[in-house]
């Protein structure tokens, strides 16, 4: 009787620790997971990312369009696309509603219809590069 009760112990102990192994496993998958995605982002962020240098000839490019004669109009269409474009930069770098803050921007800009392109801001960087060359 005695050996009876030891198996049936036994057992239980088992099916405990099968359990506690199981549900292991799926919190390991779920961390492995996490950090997956995590990493996969921290890089397609990298990537993304608009450099000092580039923010800063495009600067210079458009302060030098406006001084050899960038009329009034298009001084500011310029300004409000920049202003509308650092919003949008503002509204990616947080990181909380990018897209409706995008989208709202997008609707009060006055830039004559245009809509600027969707995108990160490298995209963002070359689309005002281009209208600002035409």
């Amino acid at each position: 009787m005695e050996l009876d009760g030891l198996r049936a112990w036994v057992g239980l102990v088992e099916r405990k620790l099968t359990m506690r192994t199981r549900v292991f496993l799926v919190l390991v998958a779920i961390a492995v997971g996490g950090a997956g995605a995590a990493i996969y982002l921290a890089i397609d962020a990298n990537d993304a990312a608009v450099s000092e240098s580039e923010l800063q000839t495009t600067r210079d490019e458009l302060a030098a369009q406006i001084a050899t004669g960038g009329s009034p109009a298009n001084l500011s269409q310029l300004e409000a696309e920049v202003a509308q474009l650092k919003s949008e930069v503002e509204a990616l770098s947080s990181g909380a509603g990018s897209k409706e803050k995008g989208a709202g921007g997008a609707a009060g800009g006055g830039t004559g219809g245009a809509q600027p392109p969707n995108g990160t801001p490298k995209e963002l960087l070359e689309a005002l590069k281009e209208r600002t060359q035409q």
